[in-house]
């Protein structure tokens, strides 16, 4: 029962908690604004776990361009939710 990294006992708790999140974001904001809120949130995630170098990942330099696209992704978001 040895495990090398004790981070990745983690990924249960983390799934569950995305799991209900989700469930949560469909019955609140309905499929579609769900779907491209999460989608954003893992891409916003996943881009600070690259700068910090963390879980064992090569950590990368910033960029502003990712920046700009997130920000573009989001601003989509607020169009899509955006009524008269």
């Amino acid at each position: 029962w040895q495990v090398d990294n004790k981070y990745t006992l983690l990924g249960g708790v983390i799934g569950a908690f995305i799991t209900i999140t989700v469930i949560q974001s469909m019955g609140a904001l309905g499929p579609a604004k769900a779907a491209m809120l999460i989608v954003i949130s893992q891409l916003a995630v996943a881009y600070v776990i690259e700068l910090a170098g963390l879980f064992g990942v090569d950590k990368e330099p910033f960029e502003w361009r990712k920046i700009l696209g997130l920000l573009i992704a989001i601003f989509g978001i607020i169009i899509f939710k955006w009524q008269k």
